[in-house]
């Protein structure tokens, strides 16, 4: 009786240590699985934006091309010609005074100058602190 006892204990253990085993596998398996999963995600995802990104150049060329086409097609127009020579060549008829108006454009803002993101935020917000402790301390805030 004891014998079987040992038995049934040995094998117990076996069998514990199978189905242990057996888990761990299935949990590595799908773990696996998943971090698979989220890199096939991440490539699907930028190659949508490299597909919209592609028929965004696709249709300004069509709009180009249809563009080109009618250009080409008025070449025969005198009119055509007379407004290209005006608008695209500055040529004028003899007589004729061109006017031409300038006015100024505003300069664009450098990026460098536009809200200050992650590090620099921080960076604000702990020389803020500083200078609030400082006056917290000594009556006045430290000038730069």
């Amino acid at each position: 009786m004891v014998a079987d006892f040992k038995k049934n204990k040995k094998r117990n253990g076996l069998t514990h240590f199978l189905i242990h085993a057996g888990g761990m596998l299935v949990i590595a398996v799908l773990v696996v699985l998943v971090v698979a999963n989220v890199k096939i995600y991440q490539k699907r995802k930028a190659f949508l934006s490299q597909v919209s990104s592609l028929q965004r150049q696709i249709k300004n060329l069509q709009d180009s091309n249809a563009n080109l086409k009618e250009r080409i097609s008025n070449v025969d127009n005198d009119t055509y010609v007379e407004k290209v020579a005006r608008e695209e060549l500055d040529l004028q008829k003899e007589g004729e005074t061109v006017v031409s108006f300038v006015t100024q454009q505003k300069p664009i803002q450098e990026a460098s100058n536009a809200t200050p993101h992650g590090i620099q935020s921080w960076l604000g917000w702990l020389s803020g602190g500083w200078e609030w402790t400082l006056v917290q301390l000594f009556g006045s805030a430290s000038k730069k």
